[in-house]
């Protein structure tokens, strides 16, 4: 199990990391909405990417792990700032797996 945690978040942080590169309407919107550029999207995006891809190699795994939990940090403050007190879960779990894998580096 321990093995898996880290696959298992580097394909969720990959496929976050995907959906802001691709960037459907939905996800410009959103970003939009918040106040913040396409080029942060593009960054978020991309360090999702590296995030993940950190975290598949042993070595760099503490590193995926800061990268995802400063991201995630950004995505908590956000949607505290706008009230979406309902979207607040998922982050959340996420963050504490991190923590997890983190401790486990």
């Amino acid at each position: 199990m321990a093995d898996s945690l880290p696959v298992l978040l580097a394909v969720v942080l990959a496929w976050a990391g995907s959906f802001n590169l691709a960037a459907p309407d939905f996800i410009r919107e959103e970003f939009r909405a918040w106040g913040y550029s396409d080029r942060l999207r593009m960054l978020v995006g991309a360090l999702e990417w590296i995030a993940a891809v950190a975290l598949l190699i042993q070595p760099l795994r503490l590193i995926g792990c800061a990268i995802a939990v400063i991201i995630l940090a950004g995505v908590l403050v956000t949607l505290f700032r706008h009230r979406a007190f309902m979207r607040i879960e998922y982050p959340l779990v996420l963050l504490t797996l991190l923590l997890l894998v983190a401790q486990g580096a």
